[in-house]
């Protein structure tokens, strides 16, 4: 079962299916509906709304913020089972919701323990059950409502020495299909190599600290920055003045009598979400650089992560902690990293190039620490037909970003009569054995043990992890929130327009927008075909909600 969601069902849900699958009453599809159907019910049952028609449910399913009273004061335990509910039941719209109970009043009679009249689906849920017939399946639901949900676990494939697979070999100009083979020696250096990853996420705790523990982290940076800039000839403009910056910090805590506390008196607890607010220049980004420095010098039990504008910053702002606490980014472990999405790399790389922040260090003879986690050698390349790479690559490497990491596709043999051999899954994916030792992907490696993690709303939002790494269908962010013990988001302003335009993105319905567009092509579809009785309502719900449209707008 997938509907594109980031949780699986139960083990007992999932068995329950099977064997009702494999039952002569029973197709596939009926056999999830009765399930799905009736897990929605006890869901609204739960959650005490069984007086609620039955055509209610997808309202709860689909997530809309609705401000009903009944809504506002659920516990903790009615919000997780409206949240797994979710992730199990894909009928969130009301259309397909209406669908799911014609099928479900098709089942006999005797597997369904609620009975609901075609005629009246503004019936009551409480009024539609008949009788249980189905014990065992009470108990699912309930199962199924109040445990934790599993991650899906995605699927991934290994290739095999020397048998041939293929990719799609891009340049900046062309994109050519390119074959390469694996020996054996290379699939046991990539067996042989064992990358840490991360353990389950402990509990948290609450952190304090006070603005006066943290001058001894500033003179301690201070210090550090001395001896770089006397190492590599430092402009005085480059150095941070940490000290300096740390006695213009104004920190202030609101009582509960309304009373601000005394300047930089006042303990930071940090537990849940906490929002600092302030002017220009009253210290914000100082605060959390040396609350940063401060947790990598006394807690090194704890990870935090710091959240910036773009992608050039995170990449700085990495440069800049691990030469505080390291010498070389050759030889030692960094303390942190950014967190970058993959499909932008070549991206990143130019504008990396071309900041005067990276063009100073080649001046001044100093190591970048970016160089270490945008490397371009991608070891595959040298697996190719020395003619291949000369013929369709021109002799350059893939462009980065498209290294075919996770994407190699297994070249079909093909019969003596031309025709092909039938495959089961034509379009599976393999993964590159020789990820765990690309330089490339030196990111990842470095990740686990690195106890600052920076990176942008935009790869929190959109960037997943590595098949080779991960098999849970999760973003960055979600890891960021299983792993980090604190998110420090610097411009916050900015971070909440970026996540607002992901997550809360406003669908512009006139004057350009989708009624505009869909109203044309919905009157020429209904002049020139036969409607099916699905299309019907479809169409009768586009002009409805265009009446209503025009109705608003002339109030």
């Amino acid at each position: 079962m997938k509907y594109g969601s980031l949780f699986q069902p139960p083990e007992i849900f999932s068995n329950r299916l099977q064997e009702l699958k494999e039952k002569p009453e029973f197709n596939s599809e009926q056999a999830e509906i009765l399930l799905q159907v009736e897990l929605a019910f006890a869901l609204m049952e739960r959650l005490r709304l069984d007086d609620e028609p039955v055509t209610a449910v997808w309202a709860i399913l689909s997530g809309m913020p609705l401000r009903y009273p009944r809504l506002q004061n659920l516990d903790d335990m009615e919000k997780k089972a409206i949240a797994n509910a979710r992730q199990i039941i894909p009928f969130s719209a009301r259309f397909s919701w209406l669908t799911a109970l014609r099928s479900y009043i098709s089942i006999p009679i005797d597997w369904r323990n609620y009975n609901i009249n075609n005629q009246y689906f503004d019936t009551q849920i409480i009024h539609a059950t008949k009788e249980i017939r189905q014990p065992n399946h009470q108990n699912i639901y309930d199962f199924c409502l109040s445990n934790n949900l599993e991650f899906i676990q995605r699927r991934v494939k290994q290739v095999k020495a020397k048998v041939a697979y293929q990719f799609d070999a891009k340049t900046e100009t062309q994109s050519r299909k390119i074959r390469v083979q694996f020996t054996e020696e290379d699939l046991e250096k990539a067996s042989q190599l064992n990358l840490p990853w991360f353990n389950p996420p402990v509990s948290r705790s609450p952190f304090s600290l006070s603005i006066s523990d943290l001058e001894d982290d500033a003179k301690f940076l201070d210090e550090r920055e001395e001896y770089l800039a006397n190492k590599y000839g430092w402009n005085p403009t480059e150095k941070g003045n940490w000290l300096k910056r740390f006695h213009k910090i104004n920190f202030h805590t609101v009582g509960e009598n309304g009373k601000l506390s005394e300047k930089n008196q006042s303990q930071l607890n940090l537990y849940g979400f906490v929002h600092i607010p302030g002017m220009v220049a009253s210290g914000k980004s100082t605060k959390s650089f040396l609350i940063t420095t401060h947790i990598l010098r006394h807690h090194p039990e704890l990870r935090i992560t710091l959240v910036v504008s773009d992608t050039q910053s995170a990449i700085r702002l990495a440069n800049q902690i691990n030469w505080w606490f390291c010498n070389s980014p050759e030889n030692d472990a960094p303390v942190a990293v950014p967190l970058l999405g993959r499909s932008k790399r070549d991206t990143h790389l130019r504008s990396f190039n071309l900041t005067s922040y990276y063009q100073q260090h080649q001046k001044r003879q100093q190591p970048h620490w970016g160089e270490r986690w945008l490397g371009i050698a991608c070891p595959l390349q040298a697996r190719l037909n020395s003619n291949d790479v000369n013929d369709y690559l021109d002799g350059k490497p893939l462009k980065p970003g498209t290294e075919p990491c996770h994407s190699l596709k297994k070249v079909e043999k093909e019969k003596k009569n031309k025709q092909k051999r039938k495959n089961p899954n034509p379009g599976a994916s393999y993964l590159c054995p020789l990820f765990a030792t690309c330089p490339s992907q030196q990111i990842y490696r470095d990740m686990p043990l690195a106890r600052v993690w920076i990176t942008t709303p935009g790869a929190m939002s959109m960037a997943s992890l590595p098949l080779h790494l991960e098999s849970r269908p999760i973003r960055l962010g979600e890891l960021i929130n299983e792993q980090s013990d604190i998110v420090v988001f610097d411009e916050v302003d900015t971070i909440i327009n970026w996540f607002d335009n992901v997550y809360a993105s406003e669908v512009l319905l006139t004057g350009g927008g989708i009624f505009d567009e869909i109203g044309i092509k919905t009157e020429q579809f209904a002049r020139n075909r036969r409607q099916l009785p699905l299309m019907q309502r479809w169409m009768s719900a586009e002009l409805q909600a265009q009446t209503i449209e025009a109705a608003t707008l002339t109030v």
